[in-house]
């Protein structure tokens, strides 16, 4: 199954990945994937992203630079009027130095949610948070930074942070985890602890716009152990938030096959 497949994933449709835990190759993986599909895209994100993760696509593509909203939407548009097959892969920001790694920095929010409305794109796929490599972030109070434009909105957390400690080298905000859930520092992260953090309001979805689709993708299941955790996982997570959520994924972002398993929400009369 592809990942657009398992997202359900509309003709025209508004992506924003946020957590941890993978959220970048997911990223990558998936807009390789839509790429094929010879629709216009925008890549870009809503912080700040390392320059190399988008350098494949930009090769492929075309790397759109500015301060203005007008000229790059000027450009964007003059872009994808191309005739050639080239031309429908945008990638919007801007290179900078931070902390001697060069790294994209992306647009205000607000002039994506423009694009959108003025259809300048059929995909629109944006990373809205870091999570500095850790496998579980709790977000800080200006984080994340999602679009309200966004239709589906992916929440990444890598099961394999079941059974460590609550400390920083494990877990981005660490502190905040500890708030949300109650867990105190040092104390070994289990699935309530997660599952807590899945469905807090101020945890893995927070700032969700009203109307778009969350899905949970948990990542990093890729042995049977990691299997029956993140089948664990799932249901103490519908168990303690059964609404909210569209579906929740199970999968390995870093794999060939990358998902595993779909439980999708159920509709009742």
């Amino acid at each position: 199954m592809l990942i657009s497949e398992a997202l359900n994933l509309k003709e025209k449709a508004f992506i924003t990945l946020v957590g941890a835990g993978g959220k970048s190759t997911l990223f990558s993986r998936l807009a390789d994937e839509l790429a094929h599909k010879n629709k216009r895209m925008v890549l870009t994100t809503t912080t700040k992203m390392f320059a190399r993760q988008l350098t494949p696509f930009i090769k492929r593509g075309r790397l759109i630079e500015g301060h203005n909203e007008e000229i790059i939407q000027e450009s964007i548009k003059k872009y994808f009027s191309l005739k050639n097959k080239a031309a429908r892969l945008a990638v919007i920001g801007e290179k900078i130095e931070d902390n001697g790694e060069e790294k994209m920095a992306g647009p205000p929010p607000d002039w994506l949610d423009q694009w959108w409305e003025d259809k300048l794109a059929d995909y629109f796929l944006i990373e809205a948070d870091g999570a500095a490599g850790r496998s579980v972030k709790a977000p800080a109070s200006h984080e994340p930074v999602i679009p309200l434009s966004t239709t589906n909105l992916v929440g990444v957390i890598g099961i394999d942070v079941l059974g460590l400690s609550l400390q920083e080298e494990n877990v981005f905000r660490s502190e905040i985890f500890s708030r949300l859930t109650g867990l105190n520092l040092r104390e070994k992260i289990g699935i309530e602890a997660l599952s807590l953090l899945i469905c807090h309001s101020e945890g893995l979805f927070k700032g969700a716009p009203p109307g778009c689709r969350r899905h949970l993708f948990v990542n990093k299941v890729e042995d049977p152990k990691n299997l029956k955790m993140a089948e664990e996982l799932t249901f103490q997570v519908l168990k303690i938030c059964p609404r909210g959520i569209s579906d929740i994924i199970i999968g390995a972002a870093g794999q060939k096959e990358i998902i595993v398993e779909v439980i999708r929400k159920v509709k009742t009369p």
